[in-house]
């Protein structure tokens, strides 16, 4: 076995250590519970069909695979493990990426992807937006590898198709696919492909945009607060992106262009989200790396304390609370405001015991039924905070089907603090007794 190969198999290892790590610890963040219930409800009734009758659109492969691991156990740990496959398919990606460019940049790729904090955290997620990343550039590196070749066209074609199931942002990849297929590949007529079944959804995508650019700034200005501890990858990326256009102008083109494109599109989207701007961790890791590979290839082994001090200084090992590369390995989740998290697992079990046994009305309610039972009422709110109620569907909650409430019933309420603060006007527990609170959720018990 090469060496390289064994240093990469070691790698991997690590990774899913990493990723794999007490993940059944941390309690979900609100979407995580969203597909953990869409899940659950493909794996009862064959489709994505939730309670309220509303059939759950969007990342079908996604929630049928997580449904597939589910069928093992309903639990955390198996609600999530798909993020952690396709985090490593993800470092696998970037080694075959890098090796395109230079004969170390593969490993050394792959060396940062494994412990990026960003990699780490979002590959211990119950959400697409790690198979969402990993299809977006593995659908760019088939579209590459497919001059001249027609199986990697077709399977770049299957990749994109799944891209934009996963999330509607693939869209984006449309533009690049016809023009790439128009110019390099022989088969014309396949441009049409990508273009006819999604004209329809390419409006939806524009539907989302603000219209402010000073909105904009400010959601710019949002984003950037997020990544004050990594702004020396921006240093090292620069010249690796310049210096990669001149060794492969065409696949460099092909990772950058789009990303930046949909980047700056992500800035105009009506919503602020760190999650959104995730997929741009891949080339912001792979062209520093590469930097760093093509120093390596010049000044061999003077660059191997480089490395190592790269890989770290900024680690959880030095910088407990504001590092770069994970280490050590960690069983929480990332402190991201715009994906707040509902912690139903320190509620004391002879609580959640009594809560069964009783009628319960809730806010958010995904997370009460995944983690207690279905609410059998549940208080309309917005979940953007546009509006007065975007919960109900034939007038039902759309996650659980349970029945929509204004008013305070007899039996335990759950109020947590994600929806509560979403609501246009408070709700009055003066006639409830709080029995439990954390820094997430209080619950009341209501006499009437």
């Amino acid at each position: 076995m090469k060496k390289e190969y064994l240093l990469l198999i070691l790698i991997l290892l690590f990774a899913f250590f990493l990723r794999v790590y007490n993940l059944n610890e941390a309690p979900f963040w609100i979407d995580e519970s969203i597909s953990s219930i869409v899940a659950k409800n493909i794996l009862e009734k064959g489709t994505p069909l939730l309670d309220s009758g509303m059939m759950y659109k969007g990342a079908y492969v996604f929630h049928y695979l997580q449904a597939f691991f589910l069928s093992f156990g309903l639990n955390d740990f198996n609600a999530r493990i798909i993020s952690v496959i396709f985090g490593l398919l993800t470092i696998l990606l970037g080694y075959f990426i890098g090796k395109e460019y230079s004969k170390s940049g593969g490993i050394i790729t792959a060396l940062f992807m494994a412990v990026f904090y960003l990699e780490v955290f979002y590959s211990r997620q119950a959400r697409y937006y790690q198979m969402f990343q990993f299809m977006f550039f593995l659908s760019l590196y088939l579209l590459y590898k497919s001059k001249g070749n027609l199986k990697y066209l077709i399977l770049a074609l299957i990749s994109l198709f799944i891209t934009i199931n996963t999330h509607i942002s693939g869209l984006f990849l449309i533009p690049f696919f016809v023009l790439h297929i128009l110019i390099y590949n022989k088969q014309k007529y396949l441009s049409l492909i990508p273009v006819i079944p999604y004209i329809k959804r390419f409006f939806n995508v524009s539907s989302l945009k603000s219209e402010s650019t000073e909105v904009a700034v400010n959601y710019f200005n949002s984003y950037v607060s997020f990544i004050r501890n990594i702004k020396y990858l921006f240093i090292l990326f620069i010249p690796g992106v310049i210096m990669s256009f001149y060794k492969k102008k065409r696949l460099s083109f092909l990772l950058v262009v789009p990303a930046i494109v949909l980047l700056i599109s992500v800035m105009f989207v009506e919503y602020f989200a760190l999650r959104y701007a995730y997929f741009f961790a891949f080339p912001l890791v792979l062209y520093s790396s590469l930097f760093i590979s093509y120093l390596y290839e010049r000044y061999k082994n003077l660059m191997i304390i480089p490395i190592l001090v790269l890989l770290i200084i900024p680690s959880n090992l030095v910088f407990p609370y504001s590092y770069v590369n994970v280490i050590k390995p960690i069983d929480y989740n990332y402190n991201d405001y715009s994906a707040p998290e509902i912690n139903y697992k320190d509620i004391p079990l002879e609580l959640i015991e009594k809560i069964k046994n009783d009628k319960l009305t809730v806010l958010f309610s995904p997370g009460a039924e995944w983690y207690i039972k279905k609410p059998d009422y549940v208080y309309p709110y917005s979940m953007t905070g546009i509006g007065n109620d975007s919960v109900s569907f034939n007038n039902l909650d759309r996650y659980t089907g349970a029945n929509i409430t204004t008013n305070i019933n007899k039996g335990h309420f759950i109020a947590d603090n994600f929806a509560y603060s979403k609501l246009k006007s408070k709700i009055d527990f003066s006639n409830c007794k709080l029995e439990y609170e954390n820094k997430d959720l209080k619950i009341y018990y209501c006499s009437a």
